[in-house]
This record gives C-alpha cells, sequence and structure tokens, in this order.
C-alpha cells in the first residue's frame, strides 16, 4: 500500500518549498493531498495560486505518514497560530509519524514545544526565533521523527530526503534518474 502525506499551505507559502515537495513525493508514488487553511486557491509569496486537493477540516480527520509545512514568513505565521494545524503536528509526532517543516516553518515546531531537545535547521533569517532545538547548520537534517531544511534552494535535497523516509533510498535514487538533481 502506497505511504501517504499532507502538505498543508497557507497564504503566503513558499512556492518552490512547496511544488517540490508534491512534485517529488508523487513522482514516488507517494498519495499526498495539497491541504489549505485559509482562501482557496491558496496564494504564495509571489501569487502563485495553488487549488487544495481537501480542505484543513478534511485534513484533520485523517491519518497521514508523513505532514509537511513550507515556509514563507506570512504562511509560518498563519500555520504557528492554528489551533487545527497545531493539534495534526501533535497527534503525528505522538503516534510516531513523520513531520516535515522547510525554510521558517521549523519555527512552528519549535515554538509549540514539538521539537523541543530536538536538533533542526531553519531559514538562517528564523534562528533567532528558535529557543527550544538546537538549531544545526545542514541544509536537510532528520531527528528521529522530524525532518527540517533551510529555504528555497535545499527543496529537492528535502523532497528527496522526505521520500527516501517514505518509500527507501532505492525509490528516490530512480526518482531521481529523471529529475537529475544533485544530492
Amino acid at each position: 500500500m502506497p505511504k501517504n502525506a499532507v502538505i498543508i499551505l497557507a497564504p503566503g507559502y513558499e512556492e518552490l518549498e512547496a511544488v517540490a515537495v508534491v512534485d517529488i513525493l508523487r513522482r514516488g508514488g507517494v498519495d499526498i493531498k495539497i491541504a489549505a487553511a485559509g482562501m482557496s486557491p491558496v496564494p504564495s509569496a509571489r501569487d502563485v495560486k495553488i487549488e487544495p486537493d481537501i480542505t484543513l477540516d478534511q485534513a484533520r480527520t485523517s491519518v497521514f505518514d508523513l505532514i509537511v509545512l513550507p515556509g514563507g514568513i506570512d504562511s509560518t505565521e498563519t500555520l504557528a497560530s492554528d489551533k487545527t494545524v497545531v493539534a495534526m503536528l501533535e497527534n503525528q509526532l505522538d503516534n510516531g509519524r513523520l513531520v516535515g517543516a522547510i525554510c521558517a516553518a521549523p519555527t512552528v515546531l519549535d515554538r509549540h514545544g514539538l521539537s523541543k531537545g530536538k536538533v533542526i535547521c531553519c531559514h538562517p533569517v528564523c534562528r533567532d526565533a528558535v529557543r527550544q532545538s538546537t538549531l544545526s547548520e545542514e541544509r536537510v537534517i532528520e531527528d528521529g521523527q522530524i525532518i527540517t531544511s533551510q529555504g528555497p534552494g535545499t527543496a529537492l535535497e528535502f523532497a528527496f530526503r522526505l521520500l527516501e523516509r517514505l518509500e527507501g533510498k532505492d525509490k528516490a535514487e530512480e526518482v531521481n534518474k529523471g529529475v537529475l538533481a544533485k544530492l
């Protein structure tokens, strides 16, 4: 049975981070849904609009192998203040499932104590907001169930790491034969 995932978009998300994750996971056979926290279609930081597959309420009642949060300052603030998103993340981690966050989004995990004591990375402009986690300079880092990455320029590496965690290294290498990412 294929793995499943959800990426939660809020207005102001970083489009490279969102689209790279959706693209690579779908190429790898992962059933990834795009959920909206807010308006639909969801405008990105540069006004690229994506129509979600499901609502946040639909996502809330589903079980996913992976929840992904793309960055973007405005998006991250919306995600961090959304009680449904925070509850989903808490449930995900409490049940031993994966969470991925990139750019500013790892600060959502830190703010709510979800990455307390874990090693994470985030965009350099957000590092001062991290208080409960240990910061890494790595482009992509895994600590247990949490996978984080620094920003738009690391989006493909992040997406491939998520795919590898869900479907294995062989599947990630197979997908990259067509993508040609430098990993």
